[in-house]
């Protein structure tokens, strides 16, 4: 059955395995007898600080065991948790709690205008605390506010309930298969929506999370998993890149051991996915779907069938999809094909409560409990989500709709080129007709990634100009700025 939070998991198997390693770090580790103590002491310490119920707290995330302790105790005494990065300024916490109504900071320094705790104080305290008794969070109460960034640079204060950390968690177990008593290790930032849910579903799943400050030291990847024979990872494609730089393929002698790896918060670079397919035959591969506001809305193991152009997976247990036109009119699934994709709303427990103190974004990303997204897509006849890419991305070339995406993933089978992007340029007969921008390797030939397009693609959806050049305008995460790749092509 159901807990209303994963707070009630920890509880719970403080009881049942009080002797299960919960989380660890290279010389640091608790049980979940140990752990759920900390957390009661460690509330505790909070309300004779004089933190109420309801009262929002700006949390830095310092990457370890106390970190999530406070995280954890606040939740249970009733406060609301509002984790920011490491690497935030002062100035910034400053900004953050004006948004979001916070006055307390949980941290390593101070910020103008907002009572200051020290979270190394607070553990000291702890140590000589008496353990509080709280009652548990209902589901429906709000566990934390999640920053996320859009590509406006927008910062947005994600409401979360627990039951949406619950929902998520059970999406995670059930898409990864993972087992009872996994051993995960965690790069991976715990003020983002990836690397704390990771962490949740391991401990509504009574597991074991290795925290690891990320790959910078890599060599402590490598400690972890001999010291906790660890059985899964969670990484992101920037770590993943960092694995094979400074440890070349020395996590294929751990392919037997491995029982998955996660891979999310960006896309995967093609060259990486394809090397790790080589030295991981035999290990579960996944990739997901989701964002702050519904996480893990489709799951993917790219080391299986499945993995096809577009393919994002197979929605998970407690995602709920829908179709609508670009009216946000519903459309039925059977109604829905490779040419005539509709855009993704994603409904159920997973969807997040709102916009922080933000009625007007809510609106505008909510409709009717529903997730809204600009991505159009189908169902396959095997039940597979298929994006096809974004509605303001698509190209109309003489009423033939091109997904860039779907092209571009294709040309970058070529191995004379480095990486590309598919865009469109005013036509007067047409309307537009498409172009690529290529940065050419050692052996590029124009006319060979011509003839191999051509075996591969409709004849509509071929460039009809390929331009070279030595750069191509992305974002931090390695998404193509498509509107940057339109304005380039003005030089041409």
């Amino acid at each position: 059955m159901r807990k209303d939070s994963v707070l009630a998991y920890i509880k719970e198997y403080a009881k049942t395995q009080p002797d299960t390693l919960a989380v660890c770090e290279l010389r640091k580790t608790v049980t979940y007898e140990q752990y759920f103590m900390n957390i009661r002491k460690m509330a505790a310490v909070l309300m004779s600080a004089g933190i109420q119920k309801d009262e929002h707290v700006i949390l830095k995330c310092t990457q370890n065991i106390n970190y999530l302790t406070i995280f954890t105790a606040l939740q249970y005494m009733g406060a609301l948790p509002i984790p920011v990065e490491k690497a935030t300024m002062p100035e910034r916490m400053t900004e953050i709690g004006a948004q979001v109504e916070a006055k307390t900071l949980i941290s390593d320094a101070e910020a103008e205008g907002m009572r200051f705790f020290s979270a190394k104080e607070l553990e000291k305290q702890m140590a000589e605390a008496e353990p509080a008794d709280c009652g548990l969070p209902k589901a429906q109460s709000r566990s934390m506010i999640l920053f996320t960034t859009g590509t406006t640079g927008r910062s947005k204060g994600v409401v979360v309930r627990h039951i949406n950390d619950v929902a998520v968690a059970e999406n995670v177990i059930g898409g990864t298969h993972m087992r009872s008593h996994n051993v995960e290790i965690i790069p991976m930032p715990l003020n983002h929506a990836y690397g704390l849910r990771r962490y949740q579903s391991d401990m509504v799943n009574g597991g074991t999370v290795c925290l690891m400050d990320g790959m910078v030291f890599v060599g402590t990847l490598w400690k972890l998993m001999e010291k906790y024979q660890a059985s899964s990872m969670a990484l992101s494609p920037a770590s993943l890149g960092m694995i094979f730089k400074l440890s070349g393929d020395r996590i294929a002698d751990y392919e037997s051991r491995l029982d998955y790896i996660q891979i999310g918060s960006a896309p995967l670079v093609e060259a990486d996915k394809q090397h790790l397919l080589s030295l991981m035959p035999n290990t579960r591969l996944y990739n997901f779907y989701g964002a702050s506001e519904a996480g893990c809305s489709c799951i993917l193991d790219f080391n299986s069938s499945d993995d096809k152009p577009g393919c994002i997976g197979r929605p998970t247990v407690n995602s709920v999809i829908r179709f609508t036109d670009e009216n946000g009119n519903t459309v039925r699934p059977e109604d829905v094909s490779e040419e005539k994709p509709a855009l993704l709303s994603w409904g159920g427990d997973i969807v997040m409560e709102g916009y922080y103190n933000d009625p007007e974004m809510t609106k505008e990303t909510l409709d009717n409990g529903y997730v809204r997204t600009k991505d159009l897509a189908y169902l396959d006849a095997e039940g597979r989500c298929i994006l096809v890419g974004r509605m303001d991305d698509i190209i109309n070339y003489g009423g033939s709709k091109i997904s860039p995406a779907e092209v571009e993933d294709c040309a970058r089978g070529y191995t004379g080129i480095t990486d590309c992007a598919y865009s469109a340029k005013p036509d007067p007969i047409t309307g537009e007709v498409p172009v690529m921008l290529v940065i050419p390797g050692e052996n590029y030939e124009e006319q060979e990634l011509m003839e191999y397009l051509s075996a591969r693609l409709e004849a509509y959806k071929l460039p009809k100009q390929i331009y070279e050049v030595t750069v191509l305008p992305k974002t931090f995460k390695g998404t193509i700025l498509r509107k940057e790749v339109r304005k380039m092509l003005d030089q041409f």
